[in-house]
């Protein structure tokens, strides 16, 4: 790779905030091949997973690169009524910890509306009620915050869209927490407060790049 980049006669400072001056279609692959190409916000997929009957477990969050993960949820669906939400993990999956504290707006499109709130549930809840009902299934998307520092909470902050046990069109959105100080290296999702298995999900996991 050239080390010029289009430059005469002194070639740029290649590192974080520096690349100035202009650059060719060329200059911006070589440099963001090298992680040199300043790209804030950039979605980069880690992994993608399909589950039946089971839980959805990601034990390698790669907080060495990543402070901030998106997650997107598809026909998430259950075996019987119950809600959907998570467990973190501070060993990579070989423990998963309790006491989660969320706050959660419902409605749905009988204009009934509900607040779900707990300061030290097994699970921070993401949404419910869906059932075992064929049209009843769940789509969302959630930013985790802060897995990776040892010296802050972790917080989360979801929404959901879903066809609840009484096929209603409904919403769920709100915000959870995990209030202890701990590097956070894993987690897992699944159904109801004892995280028991889902019938299926397909669930993927985003690093956010920052630099």
């Amino acid at each position: 790779m050239s080390n010029e980049f289009g430059y005469i006669p002194e070639a740029p400072s290649q590192t974080s905030f520096n690349n100035k001056g202009i650059f060719t279609p060329t200059n911006i692959y070589s440099l963001d091949r090298d992680d040199k190409w300043t790209q804030f916000g950039q979605l980069e997929l880690i992994q993608t997973q399909t589950v039946s009957s089971a839980v959805c477990d990601f034990t390698d969050l790669q907080i060495d690169k990543y402070s901030l993960h998106f997650f997107t949820f598809s026909d998430i669906r259950f075996g019987s009524q119950t809600e959907f939400g998570y467990k973190l993990s501070n060993d990579h999956g070989t423990t998963y910890e309790t006491g989660y504290y969320f706050a959660t707006k419902r409605v749905d499109s009988a204009n009934n509306g509900s607040n779900r709130t707990s300061t030290g549930q097994n699970t921070a809840r993401l949404f419910g009620d869906i059932d075992s009902s064929v049209d009843s299934a769940g789509n969302g998307f959630m930013y985790l915050y802060g897995a990776g520092d040892s010296n802050k909470y972790t917080f989360s902050q979801s929404q959901f869209a879903f066809s609840d046990n009484a096929d209603r069109g409904s919403i769920e959105y709100g915000g959870q927490m995990y209030d202890h100080t701990e590097q956070i290296t894993a987690i897992r999702f699944g159904a109801g407060t004892s995280m028991g298995t889902m019938t299926s999900a397909t669930i993927s996991l985003y690093g956010i790049r920052s630099y």
